[in-house]
């Protein structure tokens, strides 16, 4: 077994004793194939809550600041995460990203990109769905609560292929996709 592994296996299990952890839906992760994971962000424990409850690997885009703290950066790396330039264009996390679903991976993703407090809502960069369209893979919505974690059915964007020029349809939908990962 891979690091990664370990440290899911290990972190599942201490949740479950400790923290009364609970996953739901995890029949809806798809078993093979590529996908988008996409959730709400509240804390910094919502990676390794969603890590440790899905079947499937995961990488990670990760603000690139987390990489330059000695000991995190290690295990954020370890943890299967590549990093982003939050705010700007990052044209290196997009390509390093259709590379992994191209491979038949999965990549987590906050379309928040940043923590919010709970019950907020805030407008997200419609860059995941134009990612999902580019890339012609389904998204996993995923809503992490304060000690569950709930994976939805997974939405398949690839019907809007020729649309990726469509901003209004395009926030449509990702104004769509937050609607179902924060009404579960």
């Amino acid at each position: 077994m891979n690091l990664y592994g370990v440290l899911t296996k290990t972190l599942k299990g201490i949740f479950s004793v400790f923290m009364i952890f609970k996953v739901k839906g995890t029949q809806n992760i798809p078993i093979d194939g590529a996908f988008l994971l996409c959730a709400n962000h509240h804390s910094n424990m919502d990676p390794v809550l969603i890590a440790a409850g899905c079947k499937r690997k995961l990488t990670f885009m990760a603000k690139e600041e987390l990489f330059k703290v000695p000991v995190l950066g290690s295990f954020v790396k370890a943890f299967g995460a590549f990093p982003i330039r939050r705010g700007k264009g990052d044209a290196g996390a997009v390509m390093a990203t259709l590379k992994i679903l191209n491979r038949g991976g999965a990549t987590l993703i906050f379309p928040e990109g940043k923590r919010i407090k709970r019950g907020t809502r805030i407008d997200v960069n419609p860059g995941i769905v134009k990612l999902a369209m580019r890339s012609g893979v389904p998204i996993l919505p995923a809503n992490v609560g304060r000690r569950t974690v709930t994976f939805l059915e997974p939405i398949d964007y690839s019907k809007y292929a020729d649309s990726q020029e469509d901003s209004e349809l395009i926030k449509k939908l990702t104004d769509e996709l937050m609607d179902t990962i924060y009404n579960s």
